[in-house]
C-alpha cells in the first residue's frame, strides 16, 4: 500500500476551504469521508499523497492553512503527526 496522508478539520467550511487553497497550490487532493477511527469531528477529509506533505506543513505554518490534525496512513494504520 501506498502511505498517504489525510487532513482533518473542524468543520465542512474548513474542508471546503482548504480543498480550494491546495488545489491553487497544484496539489493534488482527493475529497473523502473522515474516517471514523481517528476523529467523529467533521465528516469530510482530504487525502494528499505522502509527495506534498510538506508544502502542506508550510501553508499551515504561514497560517493560509487551518487543519484539526494530520494523520500518515500506513500499513500499520492512521498515525497523528
Amino acid at each position: 500500500m501506498k502511505d498517504y496522508y489525510i487532513i482533518t478539520f473542524k468543520n465542512t467550511h474548513g474542508a471546503i476551504n482548504g480543498e480550494k487553497l491546495l488545489k491553487e497550490k497544484d496539489i493534488k487532493v482527493a475529497v473523502m469521508p473522515t474516517p471514523a477511527v481517528i476523529t467523529r469531528s467533521c465528516g469530510i477529509s482530504i487525502k494528499i499523497d505522502d509527495e506534498d506533505i510538506e508544502m502542506v506543513k508550510k501553508l499551515i505554518e504561514q497560517e493560509q492553512l487551518v487543519v484539526k490534525n494530520i494523520y500518515k496512513r500506513s500499513d500499520n494504520g492512521y498515525i497523528q503527526v
